[in-house]
């Protein structure tokens, strides 16, 4: 298989990040690429998705490593897992790893081990320069449902059209599902048996990184990976659903310029010029003139320790410092002093954050199950709403018309090749029902 082979398979397939931000992966690849990282860290407390894969598919993530390796003539393959979950892995298909290209490495169970600068630095020891992306110290990172992706679109034809997707949090017991991709989300939690919502809230994604969804309205995407229920009251919720009026109004009236969220950074500790104390000021003082304390704020990768770790006054820099970057990301203002750090923070040893002690300060303890159960369910929607931007960069647009049959797999939108984006499929067999902004819609 050549590279330009390769990269058509996967952009065909739709195949975006799984766990994140949703990069179209096809324009990962490069030449330039010489260690290929998986983050296998299983980041946010609650998320099992990479669990079941990596105990039930091992092997075919690790013969696709390996063409990923030929194709791209990188050096090796590195599956970055927390030494706790060690036990998932076959032992036989790690020992037949032993002088191969493809490697385990065992990574602390820290947060926020599957944030990519952190990751790449724990599995190769490399920092990335601020503002750049792995490629420039020769790292592509991806995610382990994203690899199990290019399997099944270079093994079997498969496009991206089912998700798997953890249930878990204030329920009698966790689970990890196969959703199709579109499927409303309130459909999917009661078909699944989750559907009393009362005086309860969800959330797509972590605690720390995942966004409160629209129970009327949102529906699963490529990116989807936990949907987790808390009670409304939860302060997780509460923080979530907080105004920015009223967070930036709360940071100006308490913050006492501790510094705690600077110190407490992960990015910061690697040695960013990352000052999110400044930037809490600035925003919430209205300090324009101030520009490097706003500009700072793309280097911040949403993790939120700064909040739930750091600020001792109960403030929310990470919200401040996100809505800081999205506004800026929307005008096209770019830091332009940024550098290549040399070496960590000699203090970041000492201020890591464990999973157990970020479990207990989120107050989430009693949500975490000893195991969570694989559940083979057949969802059959009677209708699906295939987002057109599922992924970073440019929307896909429809290449279907109301009326047409669609098979579960064929294309309904698509993104040029040329620009940055992929291609949507139907995930169920139906006619198009309606097209709008912002979804095709399949009807059973």
């Amino acid at each position: 298989m050549t590279f330009d082979e390769l990269q058509k398979i996967v952009y065909d397939a739709g195949i975006v990040g799984a766990g994140g931000a949703g990069f179209p992966t096809h324009r990962k690849f490069s030449d330039k690429v010489k260690q290929i990282i998986v983050n296998a860290a299983e980041c946010e407390p609650l998320m099992m998705v990479d669990h079941h894969l990596l105990e039930h598919h091992l092997q075919a993530l690790v013969d696709t490593l390996n063409i990923l390796i030929d194709v791209m003539g990188a050096d090796e393959a590195i599956i970055g897992i927390k030494g706790k979950n060690m036990h998932l892995l076959d032992d036989k298909i790690v020992a037949s790893l032993a002088g191969t290209k493809v490697k385990i490495k065992e990574i602390p169970d820290i947060y926020p081990a599957g944030d990519e600068v952190v990751l790449t630095y724990e599995t190769t020891g490399k920092i990335i320069p601020e503002g750049a992306i792995p490629v420039m110290v020769g790292v592509m990172v991806i995610n382990v449902e994203t690899v199990y992706n290019i399997h099944c679109a270079v093994t079997k034809g498969e496009p991206v059209t089912q998700k798997y997707i953890t249930i878990g949090g204030d329920t009698k017991e966790d689970i990890t599902i196969k959703a199709p991709v579109g499927m409303k989300i309130k459909e999917l939690l009661e078909a699944a048996g989750y559907g009393d919502l009362t005086d309860k809230a969800v959330i797509n994604g972590g605690p720390m990184m995942g966004k409160l969804v629209d129970i009327e309205n949102d529906v699963v995407t490529k990116t989807t990976k936990g949907l987790l229920i808390f009670p409304e009251m939860h302060s997780i919720i509460q923080r979530k659903k907080r105004p920015m009026s009223m967070t930036l109004k709360r940071a100006s009236a308490a913050c006492c310029n501790c510094t705690m969220c600077s110190d407490m950074c992960p990015r910061n500790l690697l040695g960013y010029d990352i000052q999110v104390h400044k930037t809490v000021r600035a925003a919430s003082h209205s300090e324009v003139n101030d520009t490097e304390s706003f500009l700072q704020s793309a280097l911040c990768c949403g993790c939120g320790v700064c909040t739930v770790i750091g600020c001792q006054q109960m403030l929310d820099p990470q919200a401040i410092s996100m809505e800081v970057k999205g506004q800026l990301g929307r005008q096209g203002l770019r830091r332009q002093n940024n550098k290549a750090p040399e070496k960590v923070r000699e203090e970041r040893a000492s201020r890591l954050v464990s999973s157990s002690v970020l479990i207990d300060r989120l107050g989430i303890r009693k949500y975490v199950k000893p195991s969570v159960e694989r559940k083979y369910m057949d969802f059959k929607p009677n209708k699906v709403y295939i987002e057109l931007k599922q992924h970073v960069g440019k929307p896909a647009s429809a290449t279907v018309k109301v009326g047409a049959k669609v098979k579960a797999g064929d294309v309904v939108a698509q993104t040029a090749y040329e620009d940055l984006g992929t291609t949507m499929h139907a995930s169920i067999n139906g006619k198009i029902a309606e097209i709008t902004d912002r979804f095709v819609v399949i009807e059973r």
